[in-house]
């Protein structure tokens, strides 16, 4: 079994009360984060500023985050509180799982449409679910290692950037043709309302990519400090800090404590589309 557990307390209690405290703030976004999670989980149900489709993209993201919340709280029992020898226990299995899963997860897309898009909506949810889950899976019993999906998550990038600039210039040409004027039996009102929807959202992603990138720079470092740096060569302290410090950030940028990427795309998304 490969499990998320890096620590346990006999590498950490030599540097007491460091990872205490550590701990202490992870606990202290995770406990903010569940609490806010549900308040946004309501009010974006309750809300009539956001198209439906985009409320319940935000609402299954925000339900994904509240299962990983669940199974981060499980590892750190068990970092804290479980046994130090190896062992495999149904709730370590399941936080390592959905620990792979929500990495996976947040790296998708919106398309905005009516009940025929729905279904696409519903099909790209599921996709976007079952493939970190395999991937989760597959890593935790031990049939990839943890560079086999990095390669794949790196694939799925140089894919889709292109892909997301291809749609962009697709729509941004449509624009230009339907500003020429009408033409007869090829003039759509709801044609020309998504078209400039489609623009919105995807203009509304373009803004916030910079400082998603930057936000996102952090678990590049710790993570390969903590794989690259040889254990019992005196650096320990330094891996087992980086590590904690990669699980304190992924407490810490989840969108329900509003990081970057949330905060900057929902002031976006209430402005609303271009009539």
């Amino acid at each position: 079994m490969y499990f998320v557990n890096y620590l346990n307390r006999n590498k950490t209690d030599p540097y007491y009360p460091a990872f205490e405290i550590i701990y202490g703030v992870e606990l202290t976004f995770i406990v903010a984060s569940f609490i806010a999670g549900i308040v946004l989980i309501c009010l974006t149900y309750r809300t009539t500023k956001l198209h439906r489709l985009i409320r319940l993209r935000l609402i299954s993201g925000l339900i994904n985050d509240l299962v990983f919340i669940v199974s981060r709280l499980l590892v750190m029992h068990h970092e804290y509180f479980g046994p130090t020898e190896y062992v495999e226990t149904a709730p370590l299995i399941f936080g390592s799982i959905m620990k792979q899963i929500f990495l996976g997860y947040m790296t998708s897309l919106y398309e905005s449409g009516a009940n025929s898009t729905l279904l696409f909506f519903l099909l790209q949810e599921a996709l976007l679910f079952c493939i970190p889950a395999a991937l989760g899976y597959m890593l935790v019993h031990e049939y990839i290692t943890s560079m086999h999906i990095i390669y794949c998550f790196a694939v799925i990038v140089l894919i889709g950037a292109p892909l997301l600039a291809f749609v962009y210039r697709m729509n941004v040409r449509v624009t230009r043709e339907l500003k020429r004027g009408a033409v007869i039996h090829r003039y759509s009102i709801r044609r020309t309302y998504q078209i400039k929807e489609n623009l919105w959202m995807l203009t509304a992603f373009k803004r916030i990519a910079r400082p998603l990138v930057i936000v996102c720079i952090p678990p590049f470092i710790f993570s390969p400090i903590y794989q690259r740096v040889p254990p019992g060569i005196g650096y320990d302290g330094l891996r087992f800090f980086a590590v904690s410090m990669y699980d304190l950030w992924l407490s810490a940028n989840i969108p329900e404590t509003g990081d970057t990427y949330f905060a900057m795309l929902s002031n976006d998304l209430m402005k609303g589309p271009p009539i």
